[in-house]
């Protein structure tokens, strides 16, 4: 019995430390991804990234996933779009117990701003993107995920060429198919740089599970 319990308590031993280890690289991808940022709300990510990476158990989602988002643009457009709002639809397949990845086809719409004169009302254009990209996903716990889109965000509104396209995202399972995220999405366009921050919500369409025992 004594050997039994030995061999068991090295198999545990070794599974919590590859558990462990993976979630240092993880989490260490994505610090230098947000590194690139410079605003003060990426604390805040790392702040709950590093509270979500001392939970216990592994809880990954599979399927069809369908989003909608409202946020407020910031740098370059913040003074030439008021609110912007966006939806996306894709779907996750994993590669085991704690990374999922997909493609990811969405829709941004930024609302012009209005702008008030003594002498003219001066309307500015809508600004749309079509964002194409493919997403990966890290479940830290049985609540909470990180990850991120990269792809290209096609321009739709007139003089609007488009970008490259990148999304990082933290979010939490409120339930089996409902989930809330907050995201930084940006778009690099020519002279100019699209940010915006987001709250979201995601209904995932009869999603399959993968628990770690």
């Amino acid at each position: 019995m004594a050997e039994i319990n030995v061999t068991f308590l090295k198999e545990e031993c070794t599974t919590i430390f590859k558990v462990f280890t993976t979630k240092i690289s993880l989490i260490s991808v994505l610090l230098l991804f947000l590194g690139k940022q410079t605003i003060p709300t990426m604390n805040k990510f790392i702040t709950l990234l590093i509270i979500s990476f001392f939970s216990t158990g592994i809880f990954a989602q599979e399927g069809f996933k369908f989003g909608i988002q409202a946020g407020l643009p910031l740098d370059d457009y913040n003074e030439a779009v008021s609110v912007v709002i966006g939806a996306d639809f894709s779907y996750m397949y994993p590669l085991g117990e704690v990374v999922d990845v997909g493609p990811a086809v969405g829709y941004i719409h930024g609302f012009a701003e209005t702008f008030q004169t003594t002498i003219v009302r001066e309307e500015q254009e809508a600004v749309q993107f079509l964002p194409l990209s493919a997403g990966v996903r890290f479940w830290t716990s049985n609540y909470f995920s990180f990850g991120g889109n990269v792809g290209y965000a096609v321009g739709i509104n007139d003089g609007n060429d488009g970008g490259i396209y990148y999304r990082p995202t933290l979010a939490y399972l409120m339930s089996s198919s409902v989930e809330v995220n907050v995201s930084y999405t940006g778009i690099d366009i020519d002279d100019t740089s699209w940010s915006t921050l987001t709250l979201g919500i995601v209904y995932n369409f009869e999603p399959k599970y993968r628990t770690r025992r």
